[in-house]
């Protein structure tokens, strides 16, 4: 999923996330200071957690960044952890808990690395952009600048041709 940057810069003032880069929606606070109508301040249930979980999510999980990394990191980790834990021990039943606990451990981990890369990434990209545009901008102004004493130059050099006396 790419990031909408045609609706991420429109407010600066908005909360962004920055795993989706979507402005994330507060309730507007003046309707509960004096307008009569309350905000709801209580916590998030579980209940709606889940009522927000689509049936897309799951149909479109390899498009979602890192997932495939996070994945296959955790499948290795899983296999490698359990097949290691049922040759030392013996145990199908506790080397498959093993094998799966290490799969959810793994692919959290690989994925949230590769999500801090990922924003340590943007962060890096935006400080290049802005010091390109400040270093275009220093060139346009000394531009100007030369032009300018160029002009000076050329208006000194055009007074200095011209003859010091006058015909009536």
């Amino acid at each position: 999923m790419a990031p909408d940057v045609e609706n991420s810069q429109s407010n600066s003032n908005q909360k962004t996330l920055h795993v989706w880069s979507k402005p994330i929606e507060q309730p507007d606070e003046t309707q509960g200071q004096g307008g009569g109508n309350k905000v709801n301040n209580t916590r998030p249930t579980i209940s709606d957690a889940f009522g927000i979980i689509k049936t897309e999510d799951f149909t479109n999980v390899h498009n979602t960044p890192c997932a495939r990394q996070g994945f296959l990191t955790g499948i290795a980790a899983g296999a490698g952890v359990g097949g290691l834990r049922f040759v030392l021990r013996g145990n199908a039943v506790k080397a498959a808990n093993w094998a799966v606990g290490m799969f959810v451990l793994g692919s959290m981990a690989s994925y949230e690395y590769c999500q801090y890369l990922r924003r340590a990434e943007r962060i890096q990209m935006k400080r290049h952009i802005e010091v390109v545009s400040e270093n275009k901008r220093e060139q346009a102004r000394k531009a100007a600048e030369e032009k300018k004493e160029q002009m000076q130059r050329e208006k000194g050099r055009i007074a200095a041709q011209k003859s010091w006396y006058k015909f009536w």
